[in-house]
């Protein structure tokens, strides 16, 4: 193996937590086996055969300029699979990069795609990556233009997205994690401990996380005037989101994750992208959960919405969190769950400057205190208090 393929493998072995054994054998280049990469020639088949001699050896492959393809797929059997782009670039004709092992019992496939662009001519209807299974790794330094979807994990753990960047657009999405459905709809398969960091999406969804999924992590996120920043589904036994240090500019809401229980917000800035909002627009919307934190975040551009930018409900903490410029009505919506013994909502230390304050929704058990408002127009700082039950 070369020494760059020798050290791939090494550095996804020590990172997964898999021995990847060293060969003599060096990687591989899709040029040995005929493709072009000329952005001209359908380089599907040599692409295709280039792959399954990769990871029938076990060893590194890689391109260089702009290779012309339809679907190419890992295939299952694969030992390793890593593809390393030289910053060069998949331009699909149609589908996608494939990576799925979904059979139960499959053993670990480790992965690294990276330094690689993905372009699509097919606009908007097809995945770039695609990563089901017993397939575990990284995607790193990849930017992806023009797909329905950027990247999908799905049924897949421990895997992570970091220091891309993503053009979505309409209803697609840079990043989608779902577990998968049985027909009874019980979650048949998790997708769980997956990170997503220092990433970037125009347009469309930032991060989809459907039902079936647990352990998620995203950290530096910057989702600039899209649809959502992130949407996250109300599925059973979901739980264990945590979003920390980014920035969500989206038209519907910043972050909308109603009943996923354990999810932790901290230090994130929701914001209006140029379009403006919709109505009910949210920069957070973390209702009916079960634990749970919302911490030192802060939402911006707030004087264009039409409804509360926070709405935070169940015994989730509201902790020192900033509203700026909301003109009409409350700037926080807070829904505590109905019964008195529940664990109370906690709303504490935070502010809402030149808005209508704190809006209570029913009659559940709420507490906290100091938490500062004013009016619009006027500076003069009010305190809220919410004396435990």
């Amino acid at each position: 193996m070369t020494r760059a393929g020798a050290a791939l493998g090494v550095a996804i072995g020590l990172w997964l937590g898999i021995p990847v054994a060293a060969h003599a054998e060096t990687g591989l280049d899709v040029a040995q086996f005929g493709a072009r990469c000329d952005d001209a020639t359908d380089d599907t088949k040599s692409f295709q055969a280039a792959i399954d001699a990769a990871t029938t050896r076990n060893v590194p492959l890689s391109l260089s300029g702009t290779c012309r393809v339809r679907t190419l797929r890992a295939p299952a059997t694969a030992k390793t699979f890593i593809l390393e782009g030289n910053n060069g670039t998949l331009r699909f004709l149609d589908g996608g990069l494939v990576l799925s092992a979904p059979k139960p019992g499959t053993a670990v496939i480790p992965y690294i795609i990276r330094n690689l662009r993905l372009r699509s001519v097919n606009a908007y209807t097809d995945t770039a990556i695609s990563v089901t299974g017993a397939f575990k790794g990284v995607v790193e330094n990849v930017n992806i233009d023009r797909f329905r979807n950027g990247v999908e994990l799905i049924a897949t753990s421990d895997n992570v997205i970091r220091g891309s960047f993503f053009d979505s657009f309409g209803d697609s999405n840079a990043v989608v994690i779902s577990g998968t459905m049985a027909a009874n709809n019980t979650v048949s398969a998790y997708a769980s401990n997956n990170t997503v960091s220092d990433v970037t999406d125009i347009h469309g969804t930032g991060i989809f996380i459907g039902p079936g999924v647990q352990g998620t992590k995203i950290r530096n996120l910057r989702v600039l005037e899209a649809w959502y920043g992130m949407y996250a589904v109300d599925g059973k036994d979901d739980e264990d989101l945590s979003v920390s240090d980014s920035y969500l500019e989206g038209k519907r809401a910043g972050i909308f994750a109603d009943g996923v229980d354990l999810t932790r917000v901290v230090n994130c800035s929701a914001d209006l992208p140029s379009s403006g909002a919709d109505p009910g627009w949210a920069g957070f919307h973390l209702d009916r959960m079960y634990g749970g934190i919302l911490a030192n975040s802060s939402v911006w551009g707030a004087a264009a919405a039409r409804s509360p930018v926070i709405v935070a409900g169940g015994n989730i903490n509201v902790i020192g969190n900033q509203v700026t410029g909301i003109a009409n009505g409350p700037c926080m919506r807070l829904i505590p769950f109905p019964k008195p013994d529940d664990s109370p909502l906690l709303v504490s230390n935070n502010t809402c400057w030149a808005s209508g304050g704190y809006e209570v929704v029913g009659h559940g058990p709420i507490a906290g205190s100091n938490n500062l408002w004013s009016r619009p127009g006027d500076h003069h700082l009010m305190i809220r208090n919410f004396p435990a039950p």
